[in-house]
């Protein structure tokens, strides 16, 4: 068997030379030479023990070559850490910024190792300031900080404390994707790390298939190290979040069926609907700053709110994610179901919710996410992503459970749960329901590539076993939405 530290430099070896200059392997070919003994004997201790003590090895073994905890610093760290999992066999999560609350997907148990990338944060815009690359642990708000500097955007996320890596490659809805398209469809190249801990770039000419597999298959293929996304001027937004009472319910979700159907005509329109049992907020957006309130919000105009969350505001990316902050402490878990627009279900829906939601411990709530055909054509005009997403009208809906208390997690978990089952009976049995799970979105207990059809799940199955011969990312990482469960 190759010895650790023989793998190892095998990987500097078989490396990019732009990468291995910009990067300078050098460095880190010295470390292993003269850890070269002290490797080896981790890589021999490794081959007989139990889970806990490989994932133990696994992190003694990084902490030679790197200064951080299996938080590597550059695509040659994730390369090398890797390579020692993949040597020491140990199960792994991969962390970009850690907001996905499922269980095991950004995290794992004393039996493996968390490789956390939220050192990979840069963002570096190029000359042309047409291109911008992100590290997969840059949040949205670093993002649009930066590039507003320069009176630019990109397309991203929507609420603050979420990462670029786990958007991008959940599929990723903006606040005005019916105008760009998703997130994952807006990204030029992907450079990634995969199992062999080699590392290649996949892109409209370069791996085209595994281009098509990123945006929107998850962590399946290997680890992506650097996401190019296409700029845009278009960082200017109006908006506000108006609160209204549960008792006007009936009029708050036909005035917002209304504005989805104006969404079909005008592309700049963006609209969410948090429902709660007791309140609902509608949040009111538009690309760009009109001089005066969009003509569609005044549907609103006859609906007193209890109160205004955020005020009409001419503001723009950056601040809209800011105003949307869900960094607050506590637990939560989500869920996700899709349903073709209908005011009288949507009703019947806030109802359900309503009869589910007693707890005063736990917070159960769910959003209206409308999205158009418009989203899947402009898709389609940058080649495509593997979602399957119905070309027609539909609202993604977001469901969530908050809570504080471990007491509460049975309590928690069980009216999620009901949630998620309910809702989707309720839209069946209307004939409103569709396949498509949003990955963002979905609960561990549900699996996304279901609503992807039968081609794309096998396009997908046989893009991972090209470029996963082992399996790696389908045996060794703890958890996640894994091609392997389907």
């Amino acid at each position: 068997m190759i010895s650790l530290s023989a793998e190892l430099q095998g990987v500097l070896e078989r490396l990019p030379d732009h990468i291995s200059q910009s990067l300078g392997s050098g460095g880190y070919r010295h470390i292993i030479q003269s850890h070269a003994e002290s490797l080896d004997t981790i890589g021999r201790d490794a081959e007989k023990t139990t889970a806990k003590t490989r994932a133990q090895l696994t992190c003694k073994a990084s902490s030679i070559l790197f200064t951080g905890f299996i938080k590597p610093l550059n695509s040659i760290e994730v390369a090398l850490s890797l390579k020692i999992i993949t040597y020491t066999q140990s199960r792994f999560a991969i962390r970009s910024a850690g907001h996905n609350a499922n269980p095991g997907f950004s995290s794992t148990g004393e039996e493996g190792v968390v490789l956390d990338l939220g050192a990979l944060n840069t963002v570096e815009l190029s000359s042309e300031r047409e291109i911008v690359s992100l590290g997969p642990g840059a949040t949205w708000e670093k993002v649009y900080e930066e590039l507003e500097k320069y009176e630019l955007t990109v397309v991203g996320g929507r609420v603050s404390g979420v990462g670029v890596g786990g958007l991008i490659l959940g599929g990723g809805m903006s606040h005005f994707s019916n105008h760009w398209g998703l997130v994952c469809d807006n990204v030029k190249n992907f450079e990634v790390v995969l199992a062999d801990s080699s590392i290649a770039h996949a892109n409209a000419i370069e791996n085209p298939q595994l281009f098509r597999a990123l945006k929107g298959g998850g962590s399946n293929f290997g680890v992506v190290t650097k996401f190019d996304l296409y700029t845009y001027p278009d960082y200017r937004v109006w908006y506000t979040f108006k609160v209204y009472n549960a008792s006007d319910s009936e009029r708050v979700i036909k005035a917002s069926e209304r504005v989805q159907k104006a969404m079909d005509e005008d592309d700049r329109i963006g609209f969410f609907l948090v429902t709660n049992s007791a309140f609902l907020v509608a949040g009111m957006l538009y690309m760009g700053w009109p001089e005066e309130t969009p003509g569609i919000f005044r549907v609103f105009e006859d609906i007193k709110p209890m109160m205004d969350a955020v005020p009409e505001t001419k503001g723009t990316q950056l601040s809209v994610i800011q105003a949307f902050d869900m960094s607050e402490e506590g637990k939560r878990e989500s869920g996700t179901a899709t349903t073709r627009p209908d005011a009288d279900l949507y009703l019947e829906l806030h109802k359900v919710l309503q009869d589910i939601a007693k707890s005063a411990a736990v917070t159960l709530q769910f959003t209206f996410q409308p999205i158009g055909k418009a989203a899947v054509n402009k898709g389609n005009e940058y080649g495509g992503n593997c979602l399957n997403i119905p070309r027609e009208n539909q609202s993604w809906l977001a469901m969530m459970v908050q809570w504080n208390d471990d007491a509460n997690d049975g309590e928690a978990r069980s009216q999620i749960s009901q949630l998620i089952s309910s809702l989707k009976s309720t839209c069946k049995t209307r004939g409103h329901l569709l396949d498509f799970h949003f990955m963002n979105d979905c609960s561990y207990t549900q699996s996304p590539f279901q609503g992807y059809g039968k081609e794309n799940l096998a396009f997908l199955k046989a893009t991972a076993a090209e470029w996963d011969l082992q399996g790696v990312f389908q045996k060794l990482q703890s958890s996640g939405f894994l091609l392997s469960k389907m």
